[in-house]
């Protein structure tokens, strides 16, 4: 059974501004699988922490994951998608619902909020793909 361990982070300069995707997986034996800097466009905090959970998802489902856990230090995003907050933001229900219709095929999957401290690497690179445009 492949299992992955996900860690997320969004980064927006500014709010709205340009922003950044930041991913990085582990399986199970704690080996890294991938990580990913993304630049997003122009976007809000929020919209890039969804962003993140969507494109980790999906890449979890493209590699057949039997279970995941994903990690992120945005308490917004962990609660919403466990239902103790609700989404009052159309564009972020999209995409949570679109990241729930990608997990269908994934029999275990858990989003844990972490502070900000466990997640160093994610934040890392979502920094890093948000400052992409500014440095190229």
């Amino acid at each position: 059974m492949k299992a992955w361990h996900i860690y997320i982070d969004g980064a927006s300069l500014g709010n709205p501004g340009h922003s950044g995707a930041g991913i990085v997986a582990f399986d199970g034996e704690g080996h890294e699988v991938w990580r990913e800097s993304i630049y997003l466009g122009t976007m809000t905090n929020n919209m890039a922490e969804y962003e993140a959970l969507v494109r980790a998802v999906r890449r979890a489902r493209e590699a057949h994951v039997a279970s995941l856990d994903i990690y992120t230090d945005s308490e917004l995003v962990a609660n919403q998608w466990n239902g103790s907050y609700m989404v009052r933001n159309k564009r972020l229900l999209g995409y949570l619902i679109e990241a729930k219709a990608l997990t269908r095929d994934i029999a275990g999957v858990r989003v844990q909020h972490i502070p900000r401290e466990k997640n160093r690497i994610a934040d890392r690179l979502a920094k890093q793909g948000a400052e992409q445009t500014l440095t190229d």
